[in-house]
């Protein structure tokens, strides 16, 4: 079998492990793969390219099968059943992931052993509110606890494809019943010597990185940093990968050559100790897919074989996707196969014809290779290709290497004596700064989407098909030419709208909404519950700065991506209300994240109330609510920031989580109310104040919600209230662009990233939209020169309003 033949059928298995089907596909599947190979060995060559086909179907259909087998079995256990009839009960477990901080508490996946008096084998995410509360990894545990359902999207399907289909919530304390097996215990003290020794003398941000470059635990590494260097193309670089692993097993094969072992048995201790490498980074998948091709090199020289790349890889794919298909779903298994593709297919043939010193041609054939082959995965995901992924992977990739190397030997060190690990790994500083710098510095690039590519890349090809082989000098320099002439667009600044614009950005089940004015100003209010989702929005829009930040109240689904926001692009001001956080009820931790990452980031606060007002661009900003005294007690939906903003062709009402109390305040003064686009307040919940909508009298309602929430929003008798408005939902209609032109509101709603279905409003909101001018579609790509303001006098205003 060849190369090409393993990674299309290794290609058709992934594929069908990320449709899960019925259990018997996999049945059906294997008795069709069988037919083709007893097929394959009777047929003439003339036929292979049917059997083929037939095979990938074949093996599209057994990973269907698999994958929709063991969803099956997960979902129908015993914890689902507990999740469905409510209540407590006793959990008997273990822990087998490392806990994990986020923005609604420590988390961590727990293998359950037996439910109440009954014994199972399930997997469930087990929720803690610090994180100093959850055990080791490899620890026995029990706890009494209730259960929820996970969510089929956001993190409750990045759970699923972990097996864990509950979330546990603990009712009692946890204890721990015994240890971790031996050789886990070992890890855990091999990753906490590592983590302490970088710790001694780097700073927290690099000390984190180098962590996660040796051991995988990144445990340290800020959020908004992660961001960071996943904008900037540097994903890989945040934890182990498969060149760790090749640096380990390098180094192991070594020592055993300097002991004198013999070559066979160097194979064996290679083998055994990719095992344990696989166990001390918690079997991630990139260090799985390396490890793996790894052994097949180790076992086929035991046999006397040799392997080519590209096959080994095809196979290691294979097998990791039949023992858990739920592997195919995951980011870092996707990224990490097709980027070894890139490396094997594109760098040599392209190391070969490249000017200078080989070093510097296998790095940069290894670069482009590598976002060549990831390129794909990151359109469909994020939209957008980061333009400065290039550059700053030919910085922090050699840098990553060298860090690596330190830090393993910093490691190695550290088992023995901790601060003599820490003078090692000090001298890591320089190359771990310079990772650190390339992710700040090409975080904020723009991106390249598939319109940007899929013209010049077409005339390219067709240019190179009829100069080639005559004048191939003139096809690289047409070719060159053309894809510059495409990219181009995209290098060229945003500059903002012709008319002021309110944007309900689709961030799920909260609020990020996105307020521009003429002839270049921006604020965004509030970031959505999911931590660089908003991030992402803006960069897919290319907004690169903003003029204002606004969180409206405390509350996760508000705050989770603003501290992102405030990590990865420059900030005028961080509005926030008069509240003290300290004396409100339920303040997420994301909402506290925001205000540190302000402070660290030297972003200037200003704390607004009703009766003040300031600029923004060309518009007017008016803050209806909360008052200054603090009067509307301590709940944060009642304290949520209400704004109004207006020009000269109408005004739009932010109305936050404003509830009936905060309602009835803003009902003495219903003149101030009236806009022609408002933003349902609290996601379309049934908290509204009699005559509320009716005060505000708008033309268009916009409802920030999210798909199959748990609240019920939006509720049946807003909707009901709503009816005389032309209504739009992000559940629905995906983001929603209004903007204010002389003739009226006008709406677009396709700004759903690039393989996204277009919004669609239902029939209900067509018909309450009729009198509307028509809809049109707002580029997301409009590019001018970005105009500063200098918010300091905006600043200046609200301190003396």
């Amino acid at each position: 079998m060849s190369a090409v033949t393993a990674s299309v059928l290794a290609g058709a298995l992934w594929l069908g492990c990320l449709y899960p089907g019925r259990w018997w596909w996999a049945l059906a599947g294997g008795a069709m793969l069988a037919v083709a190979a007893r097929a394959g060995r009777s047929r003439a060559r003339r036929r292979r390219h049917g059997l083929l086909a037939l095979a990938a179907v074949s093996l599209a259909l057994v990973g269907s099968g698999l994958a929709g087998g063991r969803e099956a079995l997960a979902g129908g256990g015993l914890l689902p059943q507990l999740a469905d009839r409510g209540g407590t009960v006793a959990i008997e477990g273990t822990l087998v992931s490392e806990p994990r901080a986020s923005a609604h508490g420590a988390w961590a996946v727990i293998r359950v052993r037996r439910v109440g008096d009954q014994r199972t084998r399930e997997r469930a995410l087990l929720r803690a509110g610090e994180h100093e509360g959850l055990p080791e990894f490899g620890e026995r545990l029990v706890f009494r606890a209730s259960a929820r359902p996970l969510e089929p999207g956001g993190f409750g399907a990045y759970a699923r494809r972990l097996y864990a289909w509950v979330e546990l919530n603990p009712a009692s304390e946890i204890t721990v019943t015994g240890p971790a097996p031996t050789f886990v215990r070992w890890t855990n003290v091999a990753r906490e010597r590592t983590r302490l020794a970088a710790a001694r003398h780097l700073d927290p941000d690099a000390a984190a990185l180098l962590s996660g470059l040796v051991t995988g635990d990144t445990r340290g590494l800020p959020e908004a940093r992660e961001d960071q260097l996943d904008a900037a193309g540097l994903s890989h670089l945040i934890a182990v990968s498969g060149s760790n692993v090749a640096l380990f097993l390098a180094g192991v094969w070594g020592l055993a050559r300097l002991a004198g072992v013999g070559i066979r048995q160097r194979r064996w201790i290679g083998l055994a100790a990719l095992c344990w490498f696989a166990l001390l980074v918690r079997a991630e998948p990139s260090v799985l897919r390396a490890s793996v091709m790894a052994a097949l090199v180790l076992l086929a020289g035991m046999l006397g074989r040799r392997l080519e790349p590209l096959h080994t890889l095809a196979i290691a794919a294979v097998m990791l996707l039949l023992v858990d298909p739920a592997i195919a779903g995951q980011l870092g298994f996707g990224l990490s196969v097709l980027a070894a593709a890139g490396v094997l297919v594109v760098a040599p043939w392209l190391a070969g014809r490249l000017p200078g010193p080989r070093p510097l041609r296998l790095l940069l054939a290894a670069t482009i290779g590598a976002q060549l082959g990831v390129a794909p995965l990151l359109v469909r995901l994020e939209g957008t290709v980061p333009i400065g992924a290039f550059p700053a992977n030919l910085i922090a990739g050699p840098a990553a290497s060298v860090a690596s190397i330190i830090g393993a030997v910093a490691a190695l060190a550290a088992q023995a004596w901790v601060p003599a690990g820490g003078t090692l790994a000090a001298l890591a500083g320089p190359p771990l700064g310079m990772i650190l710098w390339a992710g700040q510095r090409f975080a904020n690039g723009p991106g390249l989407g598939p319109r940007d590519l899929v013209l010049p890349l077409t005339v390219a090809l067709a240019l190179a098909v009829l100069t080639r082989g005559r004048a191939p000098r003139l096809a690289v320099a047409a070719v060159v030419g053309v894809v510059a002439l495409g990219v181009a667009p995209s290098l060229r600044p945003y500059r903002g709208v012709s008319e002021l614009t309110f944007t309900a950005l689709d961030v799920g089940q909260g609020d990020a909404l996105l307020i521009e004015a003429p002839p270049g100003a921006r604020m965004l209010v509030d970031g959505g519950p999911e931590p660089g989702l908003a991030l992402r929005h803006l960069r897919q829009r290319g907004i690169r700065r903003l003029d204002a930040v606004a969180l409206t109240h405390p509350h996760a689904d508000h705050s989770g991506g603003l501290p992102a926001v405030l990590a990865a692009m420059p900030v005028g001001v961080l509005l926030v209300g008069p509240a003290p956080l300290d004396r409100l009820a339920d303040v997420a931790p994301s909402a506290l994240a925001t205000y540190q990452t302000a402070s660290a980031r030297r972003v200037p606060f200003a704390v607004v109330a009703a009766g003040q007002h300031f600029a923004l661009g060309s518009a007017r900003v008016e803050v209806l609510s909360p008052p200054r005294d603090t009067s509307l007690g301590d709940e944060p939906n009642d304290n949520s920031l209400v704004l109004r903003i207006s020009d000269a062709n109408g005004n739009i009402l932010l109305a936050g989580d404003a509830e009936i109390a905060a309602q009835m305040r803003l009902l003495q003064r219903p003149e101030r109310l009236r806009a022609q686009v408002m933003k349902v307040p609290h996601h379309g919940g049934d908290t509204n104040a009699e005559g509320f909508f009716e005060a505000v009298g708008a033309r268009v309602a916009v409802i920030s919600v999210g798909s199959g929430n748990d609240y019920g929003h939006p509720a049946r008798p807003v909707l009901a209230a709503l009816r005389p408005m032309a209504v739009y939902r992000t559940d629905t209609d995906g983001t929603v662009s209004v903007a204010l032109t002389t003739g009226g509101p006008r709406v677009a709603g396709d700004h759903r990233a690039p393989g996204m279905p277009a919004a669609t409003p239902s029939d209900a909101t067509r018909e309450a939209a009729a009198p509307l001018p028509p809809t049109e579609r707002t580029s997301l790509r409009r590019r001018r020169r970005v105009a500063d303001l200098g918010f300091s006098n905006q600043q200046a205003a609200l301190a003396s309003s």
